[in-house]
């Protein structure tokens, strides 16, 4: 009785425990390939963009220390170190960083009190949303700063126009943001809940507002985004304190280096409201993702 050949005999691999044998051509192997072309750079990126910013700031020391660019119009990034560290070790610093902080933080939270109900009227009642969705498109692409005198004429001067033009800017990307993240939450959703008899409050904080959170959360980042950049520009032209109004007053009185080194504070705030926002969306998707 002849044995039985385990080997295939056929020019096809054979089947072991189930399972074929891996091919060398996979998408694992690409993958790896891939990886292996793609990883000759030694840095990851986080250490790549410092090194740019370095190489930046070299090359603006070097054209300033030389006199290729006038000092009315470009500081050197050492005398800006240097001016920097005298105004926040003296203090004068922090009235300004306060002021500002609190007003984009107000002028924030004014718009999501504000935006997200809205949305979420638009959503309850889709005629009215399809009549009001050119006009927020429209007023999303005005400059509302150009309400700024009216405002001062209203409240004057102060706090309360700068936020209140803040809040504006920042008010159509929540209601924009929350109308489109209602209107995706699947239906199966809703359909689970009637199942369940889920309804009211409940339905919407435990299905509905989980479900849209992530682009409500877009929202946010872009309603600060904006309400940043509108405190600062607003302090800039009617302020009588904050980041803003210090960057002004020293460019109207050719302090250069006073000026960018208020420029490099405000740079650094928005890197650190960057970073917090970063971090809050990967912990939001993360929860909702493992919920």
């Amino acid at each position: 009785m002849p044995t039985r050949n385990t080997r295939a005999t056929c020019g096809t691999p054979c089947v072991r425990n189930g399972k074929p044998p891996r091919n060398p051509h996979s998408a694992g192997h690409g993958d790896r390939d891939m990886d292996k072309q793609t990883s000759w750079w030694p840095l990851k990126p986080r250490w790549a963009i410092a090194l740019l910013v370095l190489a930046l700031l070299a090359i603006i020391e070097a054209v300033t220390r030389l006199g290729w660019v006038p000092a009315v119009i470009l500081a050197p990034p050492t005398k800006v170190a240097g001016v920097l560290w005298q105004i926040v070790a003296s203090g004068k610093v922090f009235p300004h960083l306060w002021r500002t902080t609190w007003e984009v933080v107000l002028s924030v939270l004014l718009a999501i009190a504000v935006g997200v109900p809205i949305g979420f009227g638009l959503w309850r009642a889709p005629l009215l949303g399809r009549v009001l969705e050119p006009y927020l498109v429209g007023t999303y692409a005005m400059p509302l700063v150009l309400f700024y005198p009216f405002l001062l004429v209203m409240f004057g001067l102060g706090a309360t126009p700068i936020i209140v033009i803040a809040a504006a800017m920042g008010l159509i990307p929540v209601i924009l943001n929350s109308w489109a993240a209602f209107q995706q939450v699947p239906d199966i959703y809703f359909k689970v809940c009637a199942s369940f008899r889920c309804t009211g409050p409940r339905k919407f904080w435990r299905v509905v507002f989980p479900a849209s959170a992530p682009m409500i959360f877009a929202g946010f980042k872009l309603c600060l985004i904006y309400a940043f950049v509108g405190v600062i520009v607003m302090e800039f032209m009617v302020g009588s304190v904050g980041l803003g109004f210090q960057v002004a007053y020293d460019y109207d009185g050719f302090k250069i280096n006073e000026m960018y080194a208020y420029v490099t504070i405000i740079v650094a705030l928005a890197a650190v409201i960057t970073a917090i926002l970063a971090r809050g969306e990967k912990r939001i998707r993360g929860e909702i993702g493992n919920g």
